[in-house]
């Protein structure tokens, strides 16, 4: 039984075959399909799907059929290029596939929860299973020239109840993460996961377009893979998907992510040239602007994909070498500036850093993001 999931007619440029029988292997495939993905072209992002795609596979080999193999290839459509990779075994198999792809599923003898995830994070997936005989899944992620997530940025629609100003999109033709030229203001992220895990459900996200950046910081429930899948699927859609409208933004991810893991998020919009930040979060995120005068911005309770009430928007103005600072509940909130006096001085990218370091819980994933505002 396989699900309706048609496969195009692509061209297979090389191939290689990893026999799956360790978690040696398993590294092994998640390096060889990450090494392909780079040459091909793919972005870093792409790269972090890819990879977490494959590792959730071969470790359900491990998992449910002790052997098996992964076949990882280039293809090649059009003009555009793109990493397949075909995950075998003959393990039990799954007696009901279509319950198997259902959210949430999980038991013992299938392959279980990672299935919808990996679906979701790739532009092309099929499943076939016969019990008894085994499993066979083939998964292709696309780069994004020329491909569907290359298209221009969509229309934003503007809230009925709030007042009316112009939606700020990217260009046409270039994707939502893309930038030409230098950056005009100082910004960067941070994260590291907790202790025991390699991948973090937690990420930051600055993205510079003429006169406004958009920033967002979101901190998925849980930790390790599981939480890192929904953290790539929320960063995937504000990159593509994000407007000036930021309690907007933050109600079609709400939508985006249902049925998936919960997360705290929280967005915002900086106009450089006038400094004035707008912002809207729910749950455990924190904004907070450290200079001469000091405030901070709140999030409301609920978890986007959960719980979400009709978000609200709040705003503050920058000075000259304020610094705007975001980050989860992974640091400890009650650091002050006399705690760190350098921050007055460093660049964006090692205040980020020393946060993390110096305040970060060692227990959970943790995320900075930091802006230097100069006018």
């Amino acid at each position: 039984m396989s699900t309706p999931f048609p496969m195009p007619n692509a061209m297979s440029q090389t191939t290689i075959r990893i026999r799956i029988a360790s978690d040696g292997d398993l590294t092994r495939a998640v390096l060889e399909a990450g090494r392909r993905a780079k040459a091909v072209g793919f972005d870093s992002a792409l790269v972090a799907m890819l990879n977490t795609a494959v590792s959730e596979l071969a470790r359900n080999i491990l998992k449910y059929a002790g052997t098996g193999e992964v076949l990882i290839e280039e293809v090649q459509q059009d003009v555009r290029s793109g990493i397949r990779v075909t995950v075998k075994d003959r393990g039990p198999g799954i007696a009901d596939v279509d319950l198997a792809m259902a959210d949430h599923f999980s038991s013992a003898g299938t392959l279980g929860l990672g299935l919808p995830g990996v679906k979701r994070m790739m532009d092309e997936f099929e499943i076939e299973s016969t019990p008894g005989r085994g499993t066979v899944v083939t998964i292709t992620k696309w780069s994004r020239a020329g491909g569907p997530q290359g298209e221009k940025h969509p229309d934003e629609r503007r809230s009925a109840s709030r007042p009316r100003r112009e939606a700020h999109r990217p260009s046409a033709g270039r994707p939502a993460e893309a930038r030409v030229g230098s950056p005009r203001i100082d910004h960067a992220v941070y994260g590291r996961p907790c202790i025991g895990e390699r991948v973090s459900g937690d990420f930051g996200l600055a993205i510079e377009r003429e006169d406004l950046l958009f920033l967002a910081i979101v901190d998925v429930v849980g930790h390790g893979p599981e939480a890192h899948v929904v953290a790539l699927e929320a960063r995937e859609f504000l990159a593509q998907s994000w407007s000036s409208d930021v309690p907007e933004t933050l109600v079609r991810l709400h939508e985006a992510l249902k049925g998936k893991r919960g997360a705290a998020v929280g967005l915002a919009t900086l106009e450089i040239d006038s400094g004035e930040v707008r912002y809207a979060g729910v749950g455990n995120t924190v904004i907070r602007r450290l200079g001469k005068q000091e405030a901070r911005l709140y999030s409301a309770d609920g978890n986007v994909g959960e719980t979400l009430r009709t978000p609200r928007e709040q705003s503050m103005r920058l000075a000259n070498e304020d610094v705007l600072v975001l980050y989860t509940d992974g640091l400890r909130t009650s650091f002050e500036v006399d705690d760190y006096p350098q921050l007055y001085y460093q660049p964006a990218s090692a205040i980020a850093k020393t946060l993390v370091t110096r305040f970060g819980r060692s227990y959970d994933d943790a995320t900075c993001l930091v802006v230097r505002y100069p006018r």
